[in-house]
């Protein structure tokens, strides 16, 4: 991570700005708006997967706290569950 951030802070704003739309849409999102200018501020995005309206962070999604699950993907909770041996899922 801090090898990211090096290399960001040192980023052109053009740079930034592609580079986080590059990470939203990584993680199956299309931004509907120019980039917020930081990582930590709400960006107005489309699910790709279901076209549900949400508002990411570039931070979040890069965390892996998007709270926004996939159709495919079992919540958290119950993904712990099912990969414990042995374990009723």
């Amino acid at each position: 991570m801090r090898e990211w951030l090096s290399h960001h802070r040192r980023a052109t704003p053009a740079q930034r700005a592609a580079r986080a739309a590059e990470i939203l849409r990584a993680a199956g999102y299309r931004p509907l708006t120019e980039y917020p200018e930081f990582a930590r501020e709400p960006w107005p995005t489309v699910c790709t997967t279901c076209g549900a309206t949400r508002h990411p962070t570039v931070t979040g999604v890069r965390q892996d706290q998007c709270k926004h699950i996939r159709p495919q993907q079992p919540p958290p909770g119950r993904r712990a569950r099912q990969e414990q041996p042995g374990g009723a899922g």
